[in-house]
């Protein structure tokens, strides 16, 4: 069983229809040939409301710890990134449920309507009884969703709980595009112990797509989310010729190529810095990978104040105090589709 629900902003209608430039974006069409979006992805980190449901985390169940206030002041520095990264889509991991995602939009409805800036329509899931979820906002009609989830039953081990897949369309015009957001299996328990449950879902990543691939062959993918896996983890591929492609999914029945712009055609990385910095080191868990027809006209890890400090280190979110925002940096790239 899923938590999951798909939001076409019901308490924002209103007042789009007073704002043609903002509408002409809601109706996810654009009449150029080659369509380009600006895409953003997030791991917001634990990211809970004031309601004690049980499934918290142990601190946020914590009133001494956790509070109305101190949700309420996350929720606004959320907001605040989300305006300053002021992308079409933006894709969060470790939400916890559609509550959140209703308080951001409620949120940008009461200040930032006039703006233009509204993301109006999201979606999110999570499994029944978990923690937190994933959530897609976009300024572009989203369609059709769709959530996928393992049970594994042919491990000596038992499946831990894990995030599903989503994966949901977006509206524009002449190109069919499908984003799969993705929240992998962390290395908590153990790098090697847990690395079976991030095979396990990349090949239902992997199936998922080849499935939606045989039915439209002119499908465009992101794939992205927190994988828990650094760029180098993966299958690697370099010097492929006139081929951008540089890593290897692997399905149960085929596999994937596709392209992540953290490594360049030798296989170095594009950018000085990761996405998550953990024991001294940048780590590039973080994604946006392509596949189709698609090509990125930028991307970095945005380490910007206030988010991040002057070395570039994300500011982690601490209970105790109430500082900060992320342990991870947001992703950004702009995707052309061609």
């Amino acid at each position: 069983m899923r938590n999951l629900v798909i939001l076409f902003s019901f308490l924002l209608l209103t007042a789009c229809n007073q704002f043609s430039t903002f509408s002409s974006n809601s109706d996810g069409l654009q009449s150029s040939e080659n369509v380009s979006i600006s895409f953003s992805c997030w791991n917001a980190q634990t990211f809970f409301d004031s309601e004690c449901d049980g499934t918290e985390y142990e601190d946020f169940q914590n009133l001494a710890k956790w509070s109305q206030e101190k949700y309420l002041t996350r929720l606004s520095r959320l907001c605040e990134v989300m305006t300053a990264l002021d992308t079409d889509i933006v894709v969060l991991e470790e939400i916890e449920n559609a509550s959140v995602v209703q308080d951001i939009a409620n949120q940008f409805a009461g200040n930032n309507w006039s703006h233009g800036k509204n993301w109006s329509y999201a979606c999110f899931a999570k499994e029944e009884g978990s923690a937190i979820g994933c959530a897609v906002f976009s300024k572009y009609q989203l369609g059709e969703m769709k959530v996928h989830s393992m049970n594994i039953k042919t491990q000596s081990q038992a499946q831990p709980s894990s995030r599903p897949l989503i994966q949901v369309s977006v509206l524009l015009e002449n190109k069919n595009l499908v984003i799969f957001a993705n929240h992998w299996k962390s290395k908590s328990s153990g790098e090697e112990a847990s690395e079976i449950w991030r095979d396990w879902q990349e090949s239902v990543l992997v199936d998922r797509i080849t499935d939606l691939i045989n039915s439209n062959q002119d499908v465009i993918c992101v794939l992205c989310g927190d994988f828990n896996r650094d760029v180098k983890e993966f299958v690697c591929k370099f010097n492929n010729g006139d081929k951008s492609e540089n890593m290897v999914f692997r399905g149960t029945k085929n596999n994937l190529e596709l392209y992540s712009p953290w490594l360049d055609s030798s296989g170095a990385y594009t950018t000085e810095i990761g996405s998550y910095y953990y024991d001294k080191n940048w780590e590039r868990i973080d994604h946006i990978f392509v596949l189709g027809n698609i090509k990125f006209s930028a991307f970095s890890p945005r380490a910007t104040s206030p988010w991040a400090a002057n070395n570039y280190v994300p500011k982690a979110y601490k209970l105790y105090s109430g500082e900060g925002y992320s342990d991870h940096l947001p992703l950004v790239g702009i995707l052309t589709l061609l």
